[in-house]
């Protein structure tokens, strides 16, 4: 992607490594449990593939989840600029709506990108380096 303003140019560049998953496909219903290898670190990895439709309905979940934390932490700040004042309260209804409105962004982006692949939570501790994966 390249971005010109003026005289000024600014070139961005992403590289991805893509790994298989192996030569299985998604399940009809539920989720089934892969052990695979890890592209970057070529560690043994066991990876949990969900079906189609629970992915759609943890994206969904996670999505209204992040709408519901901008409008109660945008809520809470209307109700901290209408107590005004220098009192505690205000206060921290401000602060606290301020940070459900900025985790709020942070949990609809990561619905959007959210895959339906993720570590297995059953990983032995000699695998917990970052494993990235991507799945589209």
């Amino acid at each position: 992607m390249t971005r010109t303003e003026g005289l000024r140019s600014t070139t961005y560049r992403s590289q991805w490594h893509l790994f298989p998953l192996g030569a299985s496909r998604r399940p009809e219903t539920g989720s089934v449990v892969l052990d695979v290898v890890c592209g970057d670190c070529r560690v043994p990895i066991r990876v949990v593939l969900e079906s189609e439709p629970t992915a759609a309905q943890k994206q969904r979940t996670r999505s209204t989840l992040g709408w519901l934390l901008l409008v109660a932490g945008i809520g809470l700040v209307v109700i901290a600029c209408l107590i005004g004042g220098s009192g505690a309260g205000a206060g921290l209804a401000g602060v606290t709506g301020l940070l459900a409105v900025a985790t709020s962004f942070g949990v609809r982006s990561g619905a959007k990108t959210y895959s339906g692949v993720r570590v297995d939570r059953d990983q032995p501790t000699t695998t917990n380096t970052p494993h990235r994966i991507f799945v589209r």
